[in-house]
């Protein structure tokens, strides 16, 4: 992932709503959040399961089979759960209405 992918039509990501998508085979979720368009991975860290089937609120993403907690911005690990290593975040660009996605790497 080392290219600008387009992943979506800005129009299909809704406030509250995780958007999942995968690019290269790697799963990745969107988020609209206080008008901003992020992207995160989209797979805990503690179990192989998709956040975006978690419950989204505050900014943060729960998955739905441990309750481990992820700052959307951020990637960051809330501590509680059991999950204890970050999610990785991506670059997101809006271009013409259509959502891009860039490793942050």
């Amino acid at each position: 992932m080392t290219d600008w992918t387009r992943v979506a039509d800005e129009g299909d990501v809704t406030e509250g709503e995780p958007f999942p998508t995968e690019i290269d085979g790697v799963e990745i979720a969107l988020y609209r959040m206080e008008g901003d368009i992020l992207a995160m991975g989209d797979i805990c860290t503690h179990e192989h399961v998709r956040l975006s089937t978690g419950w989204f609120e505050d900014g943060r993403i729960e998955c739905p089979l441990h309750q481990s907690c992820f700052e959307v911005r951020t990637g960051k690990c809330v501590p509680g759960g059991p999950a204890w290593q970050d999610v990785p975040v991506y670059a997101v660009k809006i271009k013409d209405g259509e959502i891009y996605v860039k490793a942050s790497s």
